[in-house]
């Protein structure tokens, strides 16, 4: 793992306007490549300093880079932009010890239909009473598809 402030960006929409120099993201690019490194994701802002302008200029300078051995002995792993008081950067934190769940994707079987009893099933599930009524159409979906899903699966 090699984590810190680089002073350089190796894509363009690590800059909050195109004045690029794109010799040095080049090199620097080509250097993560040839290590075999990978940039790990930020979360909670996409820039992590700032030249504090009027107009300011943002740039992903700030970040982490791990190889492969490192993502499997920490799969569960959360880098965080924390806010900034006193600094130009935002300070990041890496948190290994976070258990981010891990959901199974759900694959519809096109043999489904096809089973006596796949109709009434999915109108079961879809048309189970909500537990609250105080839910936003994107939360009723949610559910909705969630259940559907878990009365196919079994």
């Amino acid at each position: 793992m090699i984590c810190g402030d680089f002073n350089i960006i190796y894509k363009a929409s690590d800059k909050s306007n195109g004045r690029l120099h794109r010799r040095m993201m080049g090199r620097f690019r080509r250097l993560i490549d040839d290590l075999q490194l990978q940039d790990l994701h930020l979360n909670g802002r996409r820039f992590t300093w700032s030249n504090e302008r009027n107009t300011p200029t943002l740039e992903r300078l700030d970040r982490v880079l791990v190889t492969e051995d490192w993502l499997s002995t920490f799969p569960d792993h959360n880098l965080t932009a924390l806010s900034t008081e006193c600094s130009d950067h935002a300070p990041i934190l890496l948190r290994t010890d976070c258990a981010i769940p891990h959901f199974k994707r759900f694959r519809f079987e096109n043999i489904w239909p096809k089973f006596e009893g796949y109709l009434d099933a999915v109108a079961e599930a879809w048309n189970a009473p909500l537990l609250r009524n105080d839910l936003d159409a994107f939360r009723i979906l949610d559910i909705k598809l969630r259940a559907t899903a878990k009365a196919l699966k079994s």
